[in-house]
């Protein structure tokens, strides 16, 4: 930057150098502030900003709010014993069902690869007598 001898070009950017500053300083205000109203829906996991208090969240099947998250906040009641043991069931069978496909899969990918040894083989014969 050239200086001129009245000073005008240290003046505007010193005059610039002033506006870029205050603009950043408004730039970070702004985002302190955005950065700051991120932590205002902390209410909302708080009982007592819904009017509940222990006794009413144990009576509504809520437990404690600690842990839980969007799923259902724990509305749903607790699942009757034969409707678990049915559960159980059902991923007893899928388990079952899960292994006996694996086996298959592996049975089938020995299958493939012999099938391709074969025919590597039978490739390379057919090369052979092409030659002779």
């Amino acid at each position: 930057m050239t200086f001129d001898h009245d000073g005008q070009s240290s003046r505007r950017h010193e005059a610039w150098r002033l506006e870029r500053e205050a603009k950043r300083a408004a730039w970070r205000a702004r985002r302190a502030a955005r950065h700051a109203r991120r932590g205002e829906w902390g209410h909302l996991s708080d009982p007592k900003f819904w009017g509940l208090d222990p006794e009413s969240m144990k009576q509504w099947g809520f437990g404690t709010m600690h842990g839980m998250g969007t799923h259902g906040m724990g509305m749903t009641p607790p699942a009757a014993s034969s409707e678990v043991a049915e559960l159980k069931a059902k991923v007893a069978d899928m388990e079952r069902l899960v292994a006996s496909l694996s086996e298959r899969v592996i049975v089938l990918e020995k299958l493939a690869v012999d099938d391709e040894r074969r025919l590597a083989a039978e490739i390379e014969k057919l090369r052979g007598q092409g030659e002779e």
